[in-house]
């Protein structure tokens, strides 16, 4: 959450059985929202210039000037959000002014340059006068672009084209507000009623106090002592970055009728806290601070403009369940108009696709039979048919590796996820703790309905709340989708029976492709909105601030390739020779087991037709 808790999302105060006066309520729902935009979504400041612009005046050189429009999936047309200074008599003018544009991960954000010749110098005049050409981009090219910068030539209106020169645009983020959070836990004594809770407060420029953040009820635990959870908070919701500006808490006697009475009230600052100085209310009644601490909270996109990869993996669902591909009614149904698939993986990988730099993306399959493999369901497959190398180029080939599987493959069940999320889980895993890896990793899930794994499945997520992973589950059809609202654990935590514990954050969204199916660009909004979130309150627990480092593996192996090392190990011990083991690698396992390996080892007929359609794909899409 933006504010007040790192792994939490954000809760209207009053949701722990308290009531709110509703002047108190707004203010408090207030803050906490601008608490949210401020901790999540950045300003980005383009900086602009030209070079080699077509002169456009007789006896002087070009007087040019540029105006950035922004379409978002909001607007759905060009709207104006700044324009440079005019600079004279110059073909590569560097513009002083910069341009802010509020960047948010999960829209498409599509900018266009316009740039004008300008002859009427008036104040009052626009500079949109005689137009030269314009340039298009998209906010994420940008910021992944190398140094952040791009350099576009000028489309102008004529044709065939010709030569106006080329608009550069640097990217920067725009620092607004302080990114300090405070951490403290507070403990009240000599308070004898059975059941507190506490407000805290933030002073206005009028001296007025409102109230910011309400905690939760404290049971008393021993005569007259209440624990209180650890709260978090920025510098600029409590104290507007000023650590001895007044701050109130107020105590409150809870009622399960909703008239709680306020019974203590007092002023402290920040400094006073961080060195855990007692609040005291009366010589018997006070707030203990047993922990408080300081840290910075970075932006989501101050570890993307620092390198941060964003790598995506895909899982998709072949369970009968979904129908056969060649029925209208299917939900794998050939038709690209109409198959819900295809349109999850092209609204959600056009966004992810360019926050990754070799846009080399593992794709796996659950829930079918695959040729020639052994007689029964598979639950972690990869399209490809190299599961120790399941990645395909771009999005385009993770689209033409689905269509080759549905070609392919014979739909069965039952649905288990905990196979491909543990298969996942231990990409990251070993990625994590061997090699120097700047990413982070998005599990994207497609599937039509019930788990029957529930358990197992929660123990793959719960062990992979550790780790950074945030894991998208897209529900297609009209089923029962009750079993991923648990899994999206918006109200209570997951927890895992063979861990013993509960998630340490929330790392699922949930979201079912009908809700929708006609608008994709709103799809691609909720599905990637809490991913920010997620990826800032990882870093924030691990301590993990934004580095711009090559990816050193320090194990000068992949995961994939460990695999590989680990079966060739196992079909060593077994008696096969390297030719043979070469021989059935080199053609690909769908799964990673010895016992497919030795089914096809014995068969002179083994044919892997998921690898022959993939690289005939390959040379249709090379990387």
């Amino acid at each position: 959450m933006g504010c007040f808790t790192s792994d939490t999302k954000p809760k209207a105060a009053g949701i722990h059985g308290h009531s709110m006066r509703g002047e108190v309520q707004e203010a408090v729902n207030f803050v906490l929202n601008q608490g949210v935009e401020e901790g999540l979504i950045s300003r980005v400041e383009l900086h602009l210039a030209c070079t080699k612009l077509k002169n456009m005046d007789v006896g002087s050189l070009t007087d040019s000037a540029c105006v950035v429009h922004l379409k978002t999936h909001k607007s759905k047309e060009y709207m104006k959000v700044g324009q440079t200074e005019v600079i004279t008599d110059n073909l590569n003018p560097v513009f002083v002014r910069y341009i802010e544009v509020d960047y948010t991960f999960e829209e498409r954000q599509d900018m266009r340059i316009s740039v004008y010749d300008v002859d009427d110098f008036d104040p009052k005049a626009s500079v949109e006068q005689n137009f030269i050409g314009a340039v298009e981009f998209r906010m994420d090219q940008l910021l992944m672009a190398p140094d952040k910068t791009l350099t576009l030539p000028i489309q102008g209106p004529c044709n065939p084209p010709e030569n106006l020169g080329n608009v550069v645009i640097k990217g920067n983020e725009k620092k607004t507000g302080s990114r300090t959070m405070y951490r403290m836990q507070f403990r009240a004594r000599g308070f004898t009623q059975p059941a507190i809770f506490y407000r805290l407060n933030k002073q206005l420029t009028s001296g007025q106090f409102v109230a910011i953040y309400e905690s939760e009820t404290s049971k008393r635990v021993d005569t007259d002592l209440h624990d209180f959870k650890v709260v978090e908070i920025y510098s600029s919701e409590l104290v507007n970055d000023n650590e001895n500006q007044p701050a109130m808490i107020e105590v409150f006697s809870w009622s399960n009728k909703g008239n709680h009475k306020s019974i203590a009230k007092a002023t402290f600052t920040i400094t006073q806290a961080l060195e855990r100085v007692p609040i005291r209310f009366t010589p018997t009644q006070v707030i203990e601070i047993p922990m408080s601490d300081k840290k910075d909270q970075y932006s989501f996109l101050s570890y993307i403009l620092n390198g941060l990869q964003l790598a995506l993996t895909i899982a998709i669902d072949f369970t009968l369940s979904n129908g056969v591909p060649e029925d209208p009614k299917s939900l794998h149904y050939f038709d690209p108009n109409v198959n819900q698939y295809l349109k999850a993986i092209t609204a959600v990988g056009r966004i992810l696709e360019n926050y990754d730099s070799d846009k080399m993306f593992p794709v796996l399959g659950f829930g079918c039979r695959v040729p020639m493999v052994l007689d029964k369901t598979s639950h972690c497959f990869a399209l490809n048919g190299n599961i120790f190398n399941p990645e395909v180029p771009g999005i385009d080939g993770v689209i033409e590796c689905y269509k080759n599987a549905l070609r392919i493959v014979k739909l069965n069940g039952p649905t288990f996820f905990a196979h491909f999320l543990n298969y996942m889980v231990d990409m990251v895993e070993y990625e994590t703790v061997t090699c120097k890896m700047n990413k982070y990793y998005i599990f994207l899930v497609l599937t039509d309905g019930l788990i029957n794994d529930m358990e197992a499945t929660t123990d793959a997520i719960v062990r992979a709340s550790s780790l950074p992973i945030s894991i998208i589950i897209v529900g297609v059809g009209d089923e029962d989708f009750t079993s991923m609202n648990v899994l999206d654990a918006d109200d209570e935590p997951l927890y895992s029976k063979k861990f013993g514990k509960f998630m340490e954050r929330d790392i699922v969204q949930f979201v079912a492709f009908n809700d929708y199916k006609n608008d994709p660009l709103e799809l691609a909004k909720q599905t990637l909105e809490e991913v920010p979130r997620q990826l800032v309150s990882y870093m924030t627990a691990k301590g993990i601030s934004p580095r711009r480092e090559l990816l050193i593996n320090m194990n000068n192996y992949s995961f994939f390739e460990a695999q590989k090392m680990a079966i060739i190990q196992s079909l060593h011990g077994m008696g096969f020779s390297d030719e043979k083991i070469q021989e059935i690698l080199g053609r690909g396992l769908p799964e990673n087991s010895t016992d497919l390996f030795k089914t096809h080892a014995f068969n002179p007929y083994f044919r892997n037709l998921l690898s022959e359609a993939a690289s005939q794909m390959f040379q249709q899409y090379p990387h």
